[in-house]
Formats: C-alpha cells, sequence, structure tokens
C-alpha cells in the first residue's frame, strides 16, 4: 500500500512540474514595449517571473561593465547609475543601495543561467511592473 501511495505521489509531482515548465515558456516579458528576447524563457515559480540576470539587466539599461558575477559566491553585484544591487543565488537577502531588503522569490540557476525574480531587479532599478493575465505577459516600464 505504501508503494502505491508513494508512486501516485510521484506521478503527481510530475504532471504538477511539467504543467509548471509548459506554462512557463508561454510568458512573455516586455520592457518598453520591446519583448525581452533571451536564451533561456521566462519562468514562474510560485507565482514569481525569473529570468536570467544579464537579460533582465542589460535590457533595463545596465552595461554589462557595470555588472559583476563571481562564481565563487554565486553573487551578483551591479554599479548602475550611483546605485549598488547586491543578489546572492539560494539567498532571500540582497542589498539595494546601503539596505538589506528581503526577496519574495529566491534567485536561482536554471540551465546554466543565473535566474532572478523580474519585478524585484525592475523595481530596484526603479522601473513600473505590472502583469496582464490576459496574455501572460510581464510589462517592465522605465523612468527614462
Amino acid at each position: 500500500m505504501k508503494k502505491i501511495v508513494a508512486m501516485i505521489s510521484i506521478i503527481s509531482l510530475l504532471v504538477v512540474l511539467t504543467c509548471s515548465v509548459a506554462f512557463a515558456g508561454d510568458v512573455k516579458v516586455f520592457v518598453n514595449d520591446v519583448e525581452l528576447q533571451s536564451d533561456v524563457p521566462a519562468t514562474i515559480v510560485s507565482d514569481r517571473t525569473f529570468l536570467p540576470f544579464r537579460a533582465v539587466f542589460n535590457a533595463l539599461g545596465v552595461k554589462d561593465e557595470n555588472i559583476s558575477w563571481s562564481q565563487q559566491s554565486t553573487s551578483i553585484s551591479i554599479n548602475h547609475n550611483g546605485l549598488f544591487l547586491f543578489i546572492v543565488v539560494g539567498s532571500n537577502g540582497a542589498v539595494v543601495g546601503d539596505k538589506l531588503v528581503t526577496l519574495d522569490a529566491t534567485p536561482f540557476i536554471k540551465d546554466g543561467r543565473t535566474m532572478v525574480p523580474i519585478r524585484f531587479v525592475a523595481q530596484a532599478l526603479g522601473a513600473n511592473v505590472d502583469w496582464d493575465a490576459a496574455t501572460q505577459s510581464v510589462k517592465i516600464t522605465t523612468k527614462n
């Protein structure tokens, strides 16, 4: 009986995970009405949308020379227009400016890419973020 329950649990989990991945590929992200392209598609985890960090930062105007990745500490830091941002993979804490903040979604690695929560990153850089449920898309509007 325990084996049957375990098998049903595993099958149920696989169905849920498969549905999440299928849905994630349908999410589109727009920055100032231009669709953001990335080699790893947007992924939704716990109702939060993630994209590779460099794709998000570049789309928001952060130049590559202002983005640092530390393989050793699996952390990202940026300096952009006087703003310092520091994020660690697997941690729900981040530094924005000189303040420690708590993320509602934890960065992770997928397909060799560090995925960051789009809303947190965009808002930290001063952008507005909206979710359009009808089109399953994230709409980011920068202030410049």
